[in-house]
């Protein structure tokens, strides 16, 4: 093997690492072995390496700037990647060599590319503390904006690090010790806070960011100021949004006011976008009136009563166990659906109620957190057969009306039977959080009883994890993640929130310490289960915790 195909496959396996850490895999750790075996063999470091023998990544590895040097003067292309996406200024980058990372930036190479993961040399630097390098790259124009495969900025890994980065530190520490690289996880931690300050954008950088909302009657609108948040965290708050080409609409709602308000690409004040899994969180609530109107007095029912025609097809009697309210709380012991192609495939057909009798539980019921979307869906119909009612005209007389909100389209199957995913325009989920955080009151009325929503809001599983991975985060910054009655909950920065979450990063965060609701609508990716969606989610979910993060 080669030597520059060894370098090739180690920085691969070293960016992966950097970039996603939870994915690092012993075939990784076995070509690390092989690379590093082959580097320091008599032909690799210890042979004649004044070039063109020495390749730039080593030249860059040793911090060697003459022989940098060389290469420049030579014409060597700054911006080759190897066969997995690494560059020169990326290996400068992972191995903190700031005064090669200059050469290289002076002379032309390009701090825009990114490797395999989607991660720039800047994101690389912040990661891994490299205070000077990212101070270098800064000036030569590097885009702070810009995101990693996994929907962070160069901010967000400073400011919001991981647990499982310190497992990742050590295994680099431990095999690319040899070669030159060294990581102290003090200095990192103490490189980090400067790192933030300067990834943070420049007030000349806000002066021009709007946000302003649109005065209507429909809203009683304030300004930041007036509710005492600072202009300029929401300021970059929006800047940061500009970047996202998947975003239609970010608010803020402070004490009951609109303060901020802006739509992007295809989003509109008057436009419904259509919402995914936010909605489970509405169907909570059709849930709650249901309850206080007496058509679903006991949510420990069992859900079999309200589906007749499939009790002759169950042949688990677990599931005969199965209550309302372990729908509610994602604990019924049905699959989550999109972890298996098969599985997505019976949800989306036009009769998925028979599901119900033909999924195999995971868990028994109760048990164990488990995210369905079979579980919301059942909901609805338990809704409509109960109160005997037509669950739109129920949601719009008992909560759409009552909060001043508006839909749009609903999605229904041919026996008419609505599905969990409805259009709503930004304002109407702004409303519909702050339902939620006045304690159920709008307008005045009591549209859903106290109890229930604290019901709704409270956490029934701490084991609420999100990827199929058991990762206990949701991107950067929503960390310990839990479950209410199709309500989220999670830590971020200092507070717990509680938060209605679609894919493709749609989001309605309550805040309830600072009496604040953020929302953010976005396109739906409808059907779309890509690494390119995913990013995007990760993208929404790392924008809106990079605020809260920052409240005082």
């Amino acid at each position: 093997m080669s030597m520059r195909l060894c370098m090739s496959r180690l920085m691969r396996i070293m960016m992966y690492s950097a970039a996603c850490p939870h994915d690092l895999t012993v075939r990784d750790m076995r070509l690390f072995a092989l690379a590093l075996f082959v580097l320091l063999s008599p032909v690799g470091v210890f042979a004649d390496n004044t070039p063109p023998d020495m390749p730039l990544p080593m030249a860059v590895i040793q911090g060697d700037v003459a022989a940098v040097g060389r290469h420049i003067a030579a014409g060597t292309d700054l911006d080759k990647r190897d066969d997995f996406g690494s560059t020169p200024l990326t290996i400068a980058a992972v191995f903190g060599r700031p005064k090669v990372a200059a050469a290289l930036l002076a002379a032309g190479a390009d701090p825009a590319l990114t490797d395999a993961q989607g991660s720039t040399p800047l994101h690389i630097a912040a990661l891994l503390g490299r205070t000077e390098v990212v101070r270098n790259l800064l000036d030569a124009g590097a885009d702070r904006y810009a995101r990693s495969a996994s929907g962070a900025t160069a901010y967000d890994y400073a400011a919001a690090p991981l647990p499982e980065e310190s497992l990742i530190f050590e295994t680099l520490r431990g095999r690319l010790g040899f070669i030159g690289f060294r990581l102290d996880d003090a200095e990192v931690a103490a490189a980090r806070p400067v790192i933030v300050q300067m990834l943070r954008p420049s007030s000349a950088d806000l002066e021009n960011v709007a946000f302003a909302p649109v005065e209507r009657e429909d809203f009683v609108v304030s300004t930041p100021e007036a509710e005492g948040l600072d202009p300029m965290l929401v300021a970059e708050f929006y800047r940061d949004a500009e970047a996202l080409p998947r975003l239609y609409s970010v608010l803020v709602v402070k004490n009951g006011k609109l303060v901020a308000e802006r739509y992007f690409n295809e989003g509109g004040i008057d436009t419904p976008s259509l919402m995914q899994s936010v909605v489970k969180s509405y169907f909570s609530a059709l849930v709650g009136v249901a309850h206080q109107r007496g058509c679903l007095p006991d949510p420990d029912q069992p859900v079999i009563k309200f589906f007749p025609e499939l009790a002759d097809r169950i042949t688990d009697p677990r599931k005969l166990t199965i209550t309302v309210r372990h729908l509610l709380q994602m604990r019924s012991g049905l699959p989550w659906e999109e972890t298996d192609p098969a599985l997505w495939e019976t949800l989306i057909d036009e009769d998925n109620l028979k599901l119900l009798a033909e999924y195999a539980l995971v868990n028994d019921p109760g048990r164990a957190f488990n995210y369905s979307n079979l579980s919301t869906r059942l909901l609805g119909v338990i809704v409509g057969r109960a109160c005997d009612a037509d669950l739109r005209s129920l949601a719009e007389d008992a909560i759409i009306g009552p909060i001043g909100g508006r839909l749009g389209d609903w999605a229904r199957d041919p026996a008419g039977l609505y599905h969990p995913v409805l259009e709503a325009t930004a304002r109407t989920n702004a409303k519909f959080g702050l339902l939620y955080l006045e304690g159920g009151i709008a307008n005045g009325r009591q549209v859903l009883t106290k109890d229930w929503v604290e019901a709704s809001l409270a956490n029934y599983s701490d084991d609420a994890w999100v990827t199929a991975d058991r990762l206990t985060h949701a991107g950067r910054y929503f960390r310990d993640l839990g479950y209410g009655y199709q309500w989220w909950q999670a830590d971020a920065g200092k507070r717990r929130v509680n938060f209605a979450w679609g894919h493709g990063g749609q989001l309605v965060v309550l805040v309830d310490d600072l009496d604040m609701v953020l929302v953010l609508t976005a396109y739906p990716a409808w059907l779309e289960h890509g690494g390119e969606n995913w990013f995007h989610e990760r993208s929404h979910l790392n924008l809106a915790g990079k605020f809260i993060s920052l409240l005082p």
